[in-house]
């Protein structure tokens, strides 16, 4: 059978009459020359074809890529936009709905609790950064949970997150408390810094610009854009192009990044200056938290002092204060004019002072906690390291009285008598013994 296919393709080829052996054999050469451009062309399909299926591959890992991301991630779903929407339900007449960053944060957690109280709608996102302990963080979002606020766990700088929750909710405003905070952490991790008040900062910045509407922005900077100025008490048309450390600069940046965005794009944009704010469920990092650990403990504190032995003094702001001054700032902060990123008309821009007007310093701050401790303090005194603290606060509100109406009321003896009454409960100390109790949390 072999040999018979074999001739039958000779005789195909090389025709056995001699007159037509030329003619013929032109026309098997133009045969196989057909054949061989057809081969090619078919090699050249299968070649497309293979570049194609290879290509389909690539987008189809890519896909599963992402969505394995996108599942894998700590949020996204319907049970978790549900429970978005039902957080951020408005339960007044004239209500917000509020994006609270940094919500399991210190003032995060008040802020949050307090618009929740007279009914706005209320959706918190936190990334529970371990800077001081988790655990407390935890804690207040489950105090948050109690009352009704869902807490997101999400980054700032996810820009596919905040897009998403801006999908979900029309926000009315943004309560902008997520930051890298600290002056002295700074030394040992810049880049936190420059990650989560400027990077986030833009990136949440610019959810709120393609935002429809786009929300009023209320934040916090801080009185340590005041830098090394040396006029008191600080008010906000002083200088603040002389930080004394990489926190104030960040904050300072913040200052003129919002400037940019309001003018831009017409973002309705409130500056808050918060002045050394302490109280319940504060941060451990604070020195009136850590000198109430180690007080109890029986461990010395280090109490700083400034050039010429001279006593460092704090504008220390109590909680409440400061939340009244937030609520207030997103009660009058006008709406925003721009729309699918686009300006229509000139967007309130304002920076105010928040602080308590009494600057009070450190050794008497040490004096009330002992006598709220009713226990000695061992101190040791040295002077204050190059690190970036400033030797005093002191806050001009002026401007925040005459446009705001805000008025702190909670003096620093009262404030940290709550403070103390907080702490000993929390952590589970045993008042009378001032021994800890069987259940104390970790410190």
């Amino acid at each position: 059978m072999k040999k018979e296919m074999m001739g039958l393709m000779e005789d195909e080829l090389f025709p056995s009459t001699p007159g037509k052996v030329k003619i013929e054999r032109t026309h098997a050469i133009s045969r196989q020359l057909h054949q061989c451009f057809a081969s090619t062309s078919t090699m050249f399909l299968w070649a497309l074809f293979l570049i194609a299926l290879a290509a389909s591959y690539l987008s189809f890992q890519s896909f599963v890529d992402s969505s394995s991301r996108y599942f894998d991630a700590s949020w996204g779903g319907m049970q978790w936009e549900k429970q978005i929407r039902a957080s951020a339900t408005v339960r007044r007449r004239g209500g917000f709905s509020v994006l609270v960053t940094g919500a399991a944060g210190f003032v995060g957690t008040h802020v949050s609790l307090a618009l929740c109280k007279r009914g706005d709608g209320v959706v918190g996102l936190d990334n529970f950064n371990s800077y001081y302990d988790p655990s407390l963080k935890k804690a207040r979002m489950a105090l948050l949970d109690s009352r009704g606020v869902f807490v997101v766990e999400g980054d700032i700088n996810d820009a596919r997150l905040l897009a998403k929750l801006f999908d979900v909710v029309p926000f009315t405003h943004v309560m902008h408390l997520a930051a890298q905070a600290g002056v002295r952490y700074a030394i040992e991790n810049p880049a936190s810094y420059v990650h989560s008040n400027i990077a986030g900062l833009v990136a949440l910045l610019e959810a709120c610009k393609s935002a429809d509407p786009q929300p009023a922005v209320v934040w916090a900077s801080s009185s340590s854009v005041y830098g090394l100025n040396e006029k008191v008490p600080f008010s906000e048309s002083d200088r603040t192009d002389r930080p004394a450390s990489l926190y104030a600069a960040t904050k300072k940046a913040g200052e003129e990044i919002t400037h940019t965005y309001n003018h831009i794009y017409g973002l309705s944009t409130t500056g808050l200056r918060f002045f050394t704010v302490y109280g319940p469920w504060g941060r451990p990092d604070m020195a009136y938290f850590s000198f109430t650990r180690n007080i109890l403990q029986g461990k010395p504190i280090t109490v700083y002092r400034g050039k010429d032995r001279v006593d460092l003094a704090r504008d220390f702001t109590y909680i409440d204060d400061i939340v009244k001054g937030c609520v207030v700032s997103l009660d009058t902060a006008e709406k925003s004019t721009g729309t699918g990123g686009r300006k229509r008309g000139p967007a309130q821009y304002r920076i105010y002072n928040l602080g308590n007007t009494s600057p009070v310093t450190v050794p008497a701050l040490v004096g009330i906690l002992e006598h709220h401790l009713k226990m000695k303090a061992k101190r040791n005194v040295v002077e204050m390291p190059g690190n970036g603290d400033v030797p005093f606060t002191h806050a001009n509100i002026s401007l925040a009285r005459a446009e705001l109406g805000y008025k702190p009321t909670t003096n620093l003896g009262t404030g940290l008598k709550k403070f103390v009454r907080w702490y000993l409960l929390y952590y589970g100390y045993n008042t009378r013994s001032g021994g800890l109790a069987g259940s104390a949390k970790s410190v």
